[in-house]
């Protein structure tokens, strides 16, 4: 199934409004018991696409953990479905597309977002206990989003990502732009190290992210959670991520199987790179390999790894960027959503 050019506007989301509120946290995700006690659907459009594979039940389809956030369009246990060329503007709920519940084969290609109360994207579930299935028909697997350009996102809810993926397998988030968000430009995993989930293979490439962590901190243009062999982060550009502490690109608690490499971070307080070690009591970042990453006005890189990680060939650039930092500057984002960005490639002179 396909959408293409469609045009989705004005959704709302009532929950901040009932008893209990709206409390914000990382990537909109509520504690349980929720707020407010019940469910924090409604609002939106919602396509459930029937009952999806592996015991969730139909009224779950997009979030079998009802203290997820809801999107103004939802698809649920849903295979081979793409959006093409479609647009989501002055959206009022958590965030703007919800893919789930055991999905497989979906993409989102030359989309736009902007004006958002909260995210553009949530792709999969952070149902902890389907994340430890088995069985692939239980997995969120094969999913894409390329080409696409986000801005101004998390203008209420400002614990949403602008790219925010739970537990999935083969996941390619490729030559996107995401511009002034309020939290992470992409955020990719969930459990923290506690859980040994299906995620693995899971790509994040050529992506440009400009302006993100423009309200609160603990996050970065790319942040990852858990365990995902097989997995990279490679030849994105991150801008003035407005963080303090952590990183441009972070690996958080317990992410493991990563390589990251190519990457180029400028104009930022938060160190170019930053890999968790043991905090709060739970696992740090571990089997994880950095190399030819450039570093222009960041802060040092901040490598608490304890062990299996490896950081090498990181270039501080003061002046013009080499070579092949250029060729990954030039390759990244989405080029015809770049050139609204107000220059931003000719201040990475």
């Amino acid at each position: 199934m396909t959408f293409a050019n469609l045009s989705f506007q004005h959704a709302s989301w009532r929950q901040p409004n009932r008893d209990g509120g709206y409390v914000p946290v990382q990537s909109s995700v509520q504690a349980a018991p929720c707020s407010g006690g019940g469910s924090l659907t409604g609002g939106g459009a919602s396509n459930g696409g029937g009952s999806p594979t592996g015991g969730v039940s139909p009224s779950a389809a997009v979030s079998p953990n009802p203290c997820e956030p809801p999107a103004a369009v939802q698809i649920g246990g849903s295979e081979s479905v793409r959006f093409e060329g479609c647009e989501w503007q002055h959206v009022g709920t958590a965030y703007a597309l919800s893919v789930g519940g055991a999905s497989r084969r979906v993409e989102v290609t030359r989309c736009s977002f902007g004006d958002l109360s909260g995210g553009a994207l949530k792709l999969a579930n952070v149902d902890d206990v389907r994340a430890l299935a088995r069985v692939s028909s239980e997995w969120d697997e094969q999913y894409a989003v390329r080409h696409s350009q986000i801005a101004n996102g998390s203008l209420e809810f400002r614990g949403a990502s602008a790219i925010f993926i739970g537990y999935v397998r083969s996941l390619l988030i490729e030559s996107n732009t995401i511009s002034r968000v309020g939290y992470s430009g992409i955020s990719l995993g969930r459990g923290w190290g506690r859980v040994t989930s299906f995620a693995r293979d899971n790509r994040i490439a050529r992506n440009l992210v400009v302006d993100a962590m423009q309200s609160l901190n603990d996050g970065g243009c790319v942040y990852t959670l858990g365990a995902q062999p097989g997995s990279s982060v490679e030849g994105n550009v991150c801008v003035r991520d407005a963080a303090p502490v952590v990183g441009c690109f972070y690996h958080d608690n317990g992410s493991r199987g990563f390589t990251t490499r190519r990457n180029v971070a400028d104009d930022s307080r938060a160190p170019c790179i930053y890999l968790q070690g043991t905090a709060g009591g739970l696992l740090p970042a571990a089997d994880v390999s950095v190399s030819e990453l450039y570093c222009r006005s960041t802060a040092p890189v901040r490598d608490l790894c304890p062990a299996n990680c490896t950081v090498g060939s990181v270039f501080t650039v003061r002046g013009e960027w080499p070579d092949a930092a250029r060729a990954i500057i030039d390759a990244a984002g989405a080029h015809t959503a770049s050139r609204q960005l107000g220059g931003v490639r000719d201040r990475l002179e």
